[in-house]
């Protein structure tokens, strides 16, 4: 195992909710940097929105990170899910090539469903001082609902993996990427993020939510970049305009 660039405290529980929710009915301020609580069964996982992160007991990942030494302004909490996308990415890139990042917070493997992250920030005079980062990751499991399209590590390499190994490598993949923000900035992370996003400069079709486009409901687009304000730069076929969306205002379908 790699040495940590940070003390880690880890918390180990067999049985939770959520991760996320056992640190937030913690007092925060008595919490340490980079307290990290891992459950091996997890029975209410929490998703985006209203969507849960179900998953098979003793098969898969599901952890939260307290992180309260990044401080940014409230209107750049997005730089977090960059890191800790790319940091997942990079871990799993070295078990298979075929790892992308979907946005904003999917992780993807051979078109797949693998991984997903959720990101709750804690804002005082608008600046995010304490963060908890949800991480649930696919690993052994090999039976899923077909309602969810989604996938592991074991069904789609055909391979065991071990949970502890697995953990503590996300973990320092996590910590490096943290050390690489705060040492060249948001354009170095943003850059490799952009470079790995999942569908980019390829033709797509999207789901636009609250529409105030001149496009339909359903339509096909081209993933070109992400803006300053973490939105998905969009270019439509039928005009060849870039259009910007935040993660409220539309969906990739596929």
């Amino acid at each position: 195992m790699k040495k940590f660039i940070w003390p880690i405290y880890l918390i180990f529980l067999q049985k939770v909710d959520s991760t996320n929710h056992y640190i937030k009915r913690i007092t925060l301020k008595y919490m340490k940097n980079w307290t990290i609580v891992w459950s091996i069964n997890q029975i209410n996982g929490k998703g985006v929105g209203k969507n849960h992160w179900d998953t098979e007991k003793g098969k898969n990942l599901t952890f939260s990170i307290f992180l309260k030494s990044i401080i940014f302004p409230i209107n750049k909490g997005y730089i977090i899910n960059f890191i800790i996308s790319n940091a997942i990415h990079k871990t799993l890139f070295i078990y298979n090539k075929n790892i992308w990042i979907k946005w904003p917070n999917d992780i993807i493997l051979l078109n797949k469903k693998i991984g997903g992250i959720l990101i709750e920030n804690n804002v005082l005079y608008k600046k995010i001082y304490a963060i908890i980062i949800g991480i649930g990751l696919n690993v052994n499991q090999i039976k899923f609902d077909k309602k969810f399209q989604a996938s592991s590590l074991k069904k789609i390499l055909k391979k065991n993996f071990q949970l502890e190994k697995l953990f503590y490598e996300l973990i320092y993949f996590i910590q490096k990427e943290c050390f690489l923000f705060m040492t060249y900035g948001e354009k170095f992370i943003r850059n490799y993020y952009i470079n790995h996003l999942y569908m980019k400069d390829k033709i797509s079709f999207f789901e636009i939510i609250n529409n105030n486009y001149k496009h339909k409901k359903f339509t096909k687009g081209i993933i070109r970049n992400i803006n300053k304000k973490g939105n998905l730069i969009i270019e439509f076929k039928n005009d060849n305009k870039l259009y910007s969306f935040s993660k409220k205002k539309i969906k990739l379908i596929f």
